[in-house]
């Protein structure tokens, strides 16, 4: 498997963002950055996104027999540990990421999507997979026109907020690697048996 990856980080910030492989597997990590965070967490977006996806390369690399849903919950578990006694990890805004993984095993691709990742597969023929978790951009929009209509930074615009993040890790929500390890349950995973498909 030939892989190349870039990262950019914007506005002079720290990147938030990991991608990494293995022979076999392939991790992306978007971290998703809330102001304020850095009181609820000491370690950082950064921290936790790059924690996520070694976490995760190193399962891939190891651990063969075991669905990717699985260990995305290992590894979500894992970072947890290494900051619930300093951090608010239970907190809404406390460091949390969208993840793709892609892995290759005995002529299968699988992939799964959680968050606002996408993945993109060319094909030998016809138009390239996309595989996506559209929930928090549709949930999103229903909170667009509200804080349009508010002042950036006031108290209605923060409690739309609230109210907004308040769906994430939720039944009828959407889904983000966090603090839950049962977010993995709800990723968007699927296989392509054939290799020439993708």
């Amino acid at each position: 498997m030939r892989v190349t990856m870039a990262s950019v980080a914007r506005n002079g910030r720290v990147n938030e963002d990991f991608a990494g492989a293995v022979p076999t597997a392939a991790v992306l990590i978007d971290g998703a950055g809330i102001p304020g965070a850095e009181s609820i967490c000491r370690h950082g977006v950064a921290w936790y996104a790059g924690g996520l996806g070694g976490c995760l390369l190193s399962l891939l690399a190891g651990v063969r027999d075991r669905s990717l849903s699985a260990l995305l919950a290992e590894a979500i578990e894992q970072v947890t540990d290494n900051h619930r006694d300093t951090c608010d990890v239970a907190d809404p805004i406390s460091p949390s990421a969208t993840v793709a993984i892609l892995r290759l095993s005995d002529g299968l691709i699988e992939h799964l999507v959680l968050g606002g990742s996408v993945l993109v597969l060319g094909r030998a023929e016809g138009e390239p997979l996309v595989v996506s978790d559209p929930r928090e951009v549709i949930i999103s929009r229903s909170y667009r026109s509200a804080l349009k209509a508010t002042a950036e930074g006031s108290d209605e615009y923060r409690r739309v907020l609230r109210d907004l993040r308040a769906n994430r890790n939720q039944p009828g929500g959407f889904w983000v690697a966090k603090d839950d390890p049962r977010a993995a349950d709800d990723a968007t995973i699927a296989y392509c048996t054939d290799l020439g498909e993708a």
